[in-house]
């Protein structure tokens, strides 16, 4: 090993062990590990330059490990992303830009958010994903990127680890590779206790190329990945690199004991003595000089690639105005289709009929569904099934992998140049949560499709049945939960969904509704707005989706009896940005204010809105009429409840 490669490696440890020590929190095992392959990625592989972080065509880095996030930081630090001594003395405090976990949007550098493990495999799946379709609009001279990843043995074990894999595979995603960081070490001990797969015969068998290797010198991990480009041409690549847990730290080195907790004193110290280190957190004129080596490359790849997106400016400038369409603003509006009042048609067809407008107007639009396009209703009509042979294609088949799906996804978004949307009914939601969760501390712009929303699914029974799902949904911060109520509504939620900061769930019906007079197709209405209002009314009746015609009808039943029913739509129940709702609920003179949904309804209480008619149960399989009549949800039944009641 050449002396400038040990000097480096040794100080990356260093500064690992040392961010981690002072914290007095962290994880430390990996980062000494994994620093032959941290530098072998950094210093010879990566295609990437510091003083241009966000350049379109550079080399992703995921590090899936998000555990091993001081490793991270470091390798930032060392090479010029602007990360500085304090940030690594500040590591896991609050307000600090090195969060425990790595956190997109705290560094120039970080490129996702990771530590739920699994979830940055499965995003680099989609940025890798992304980068063929770019590349196949533009040509490789604009975009010719690969996708690292940094995993470990805690990421191989996660399902949506299989489920990114597996259709990476099929995909045959030749610009995806993975580092396996395979320590054979988790928090309980050896991984023998619990994992004990032939992974390489397993990914072998997924479609990947493998190769494995001893990951001690990071000119042997070069050279295994050469000859991994070299043999596994037009698949994803794996390779197994066999470290040592927590490297160099002295009798912790090997053990569980160095996983999850600061090496202590100690041990620091003799890694120093050992290292001939200096000061804490200092870094070697050597170490400097040898990374300084490798910039003035980086700075002619980054003014190659411009000079080569000039040129093609010239050469082809409508091409060139598409390339910028999709990195920019959000395309012109689309034509979105009109109804005529009381022409039936469920939520979902509708929704495909906006998808179809939007498709024309906005090329950016890239999705699929988790098996069940047919039934979403997301297949875009003007394209074809994105595959290796026909990578322009614009339409993607997920399989019945929704963790996967949720997690490819985010990683489009994140990739940048598409507007990726994702589909499964919304019980199935709850496979993949984590995903949706990850999207929204993200404040991705991606919009998730959820059809089949509520007990209306009927003969299938409460297994397909949605119940809390809304609910649960509208609990995580940052997600805006769209349940439209025809199909005016669902042009204002996906307006809303193109412009968003952050990721839009839309919520849409097996069943027909009628289209309503008076709904709405603009997007500030969303929070809420009165779509029957009453004279002297003495109830307010708020509802969303399928159950506004409901409250319509049931408002009726009411009126011809002497009670005055105002009814409001409330397509996006948010608790972080409330909007009109809360001045409806304060303003209406009506001194009852019940909320009517098909499912548990329990979120309008903190509105102000004190009665529900909802659900307090799963469902039940029978057809749909029967179902929703066992629960009291028709215009009659929600009527009488509401008579019978008034004092």
């Amino acid at each position: 090993m050449h002396p400038s490669t040990e000097k480096t490696l040794q100080t990356i440890r260093m500064l690992a062990a040392e961010t981690i020590e002072k914290a007095k929190s962290g994880h430390p095992g990996l980062p000494l590990g994994a620093a032959p392959m941290a530098y072998a990625l950094f210093h010879d592989l990566m295609k990437m330059d510091p003083a241009h972080p966000d350049w379109p065509d550079r080399d992703r880095f995921v590090l899936s490990a998000g555990h091993g996030s001081s490793l991270l930081y470091v390798m930032l630090h060392l090479y010029g992303f602007g990360v500085t001594t304090a940030d690594l003395q500040k590591f896991r405090q609050l307000g600090s830009r090195t969060p425990g976990h790595p956190e997109v949007g705290c560094l120039p550098g970080v490129e996702t958010t990771t530590g739920p493990l699994g979830a940055g495999f499965s995003n680099a799946v989609g940025m890798a994903l992304a980068e063929r379709r770019v590349r196949t609009l533009f040509g490789p001279g604009i975009c010719d990127h690969r996708t690292f990843v940094l995993a470990s043995d805690g990421d191989l074990m996660e399902g949506i680890t299989q489920e990114a894999a597996s259709f990476a595979g099929h995909q045959k995603l030749d610009r995806l590779v993975v580092f396996y960081d395979s320590n054979r070490i988790s928090i309980e001990g050896s991984t023998d206790i619990a994992f004990t797969e032939d992974t390489a015969g397993r990914f072998t068998a997924l479609g990947w190329a493998c190769e494995e290797v001893e990951a001690e010198n990071p000119a042997i991990i070069k050279l295994a990945y050469e000859n991994l480009l070299k043999n596994g041409k037009g698949k994803p690549k794996l390779l197994i690199c066999h470290t040592k847990i927590g490297r160099g730290a002295g009798k912790k080195e090997g053990t569980a004991e160095c996983h999850g907790s600061p090496l202590g004193k100690d041990v620091i110290e003799q890694m120093r003595i050992a290292y001939a280190y200096g000061e804490a957190f200092s870094v070697a004129p050597e170490v400097v000089a040898h990374i300084e080596s490798t910039m003035a490359a980086r700075a002619a790849a980054y003014a190659a690639w411009n000079g080569r997106l000039e040129a093609f400016a010239a050469a082809s400038p409508e091409k060139f105005a598409q390339y910028n369409l999709m990195s920019g603003k959000v395309p012109g509006m689309p034509e979105y289709p009109i109804w005529a009042v009381g022409a039936s048609e469920s939520t979902r067809k509708s929704s495909g009929r906006i998808l179809q407008t939007i498709a024309k107007a906005d090329p950016r639009l890239f999705g699929g569904s988790a098996d069940l396009a047919p039934s979403n209703n997301t297949w875009i009509d003007v394209s074809i099934a994105t595959s290796a042979e026909r990578p322009e294609g614009r339409n993607i088949h997920f399989g019945i992998r929704e963790h996967g799906m949720g997690g490819i996804v985010n990683g489009m978004a994140l990739h940048g140049q598409v507007l990726p949307y994702g589909a499964t009914f919304l019980v199935f939601s709850d496979y993949m949560r984590g995903a949706v969760r990850l999207s929204a501390l993200m404040k991705l712009p991606v919009i998730w499709i959820f059809t089949h929303d509520s007990i209306h699914v009927g003969e299938d029974g409460p297994t397909h049945q949605p119940v809390e799902h809304a609910d649960a949904l509208r609990l995580i911060p940052g997600l805006s939960v769209i349940r439209p109520a025809d199909g005016n509504e669902c042009v204002a939620a996906y307006q809303y969904a193109r412009t968003n900061c952050g990721p839009t769930a839309i919520l849409l019906t097996r069943q027909n509704l009628p289209q309503l007079a008076g709904s709405i197709r603009e997007p500030e209405h969303l929070t809420g707005y009165v779509v029957a209002p009453a004279s002297d009314a003495k109830v307010q009746l708020l509802a969303s989706g399928s159950e506004v015609h409901v409250a319509i009808e049931a408002a009726k039943l009411c009126a011809a009896r002497g009670v005055a029913v105002e009814v409001v739509s409330v397509p996006m129940l948010s608790l972080t940005d409330p909007g009109t709702l809360p001045g409806l609920v304060k303003n209406s003179p009506a001194k009852r204010k019940i909320a009517l949904e098909a499912g548990t309804c329990r979120l309008f209480a903190g509105f102000g809105v004190p009665e529900r008619i909802g659900l307090s149960t799963f469902g039940e399989s029978a057809p749909e009429g029967d179902v929703v009549k066992h629960f009291g949800l028709n215009p009659d039944q929600v009527a009488e409840r509401i008579l019978s009641t008034m004092e």
